[in-house]
């Protein structure tokens, strides 16, 4: 991407509808069989208000929004997630963020950023990401 990102900077929201086909093909692809992640009445006799999402999807539409906000070449190279909340289906899940810094090492162009995954409930998930750009990129 051509932009030129700089420490401040806000990233833009990213949205994605939580619907139950969805959550559905998160247990087949992650392989993650535990039942709140698929079975609603059993989620709500543990506590939960129905289906919620489990981490590596969390973790794949990190993925997502760093390609829209950095381009496809991007490439996160570093992932550190907090789960405060549950993302429930029938919400709309968001990202957004802030650019914490940026630097060159080894001649690798990364970008700090700090962001915070959500739904209509409030926030969710805070994640810390570290981004390699695609050579032709400037921080």
């Amino acid at each position: 991407m051509s932009k030129s990102w700089s420490e401040g900077d806000q990233l833009p929201e990213v949205t994605l509808d939580l619907t139950l086909r969805r959550a559905i093909q998160a247990v087949a692809g992650t392989r993650d069989y535990y039942p709140v992640h698929h079975d609603a009445e059993y989620a709500k006799a543990n506590g939960a208000e129905g289906i919620f999402f489990n981490t590596m999807f969390l973790q794949g539409f990190v993925g997502r929004a760093v390609c829209e906000w950095f381009g496809n070449d991007a490439f996160p190279r570093r992932l550190e997630i907090t789960m405060r909340g549950s993302n429930y289906v029938g919400k709309t899940l968001k990202a957004e963020g802030v650019v914490t810094g940026t630097r060159e090492e080894d001649g690798r162009k990364l970008i700090d950023a700090d962001v915070t995954l959500g739904t209509e409930d409030g926030p969710t998930t805070d994640v810390k990401v570290t981004v390699q750009l695609a050579p032709e990129a400037t921080p």
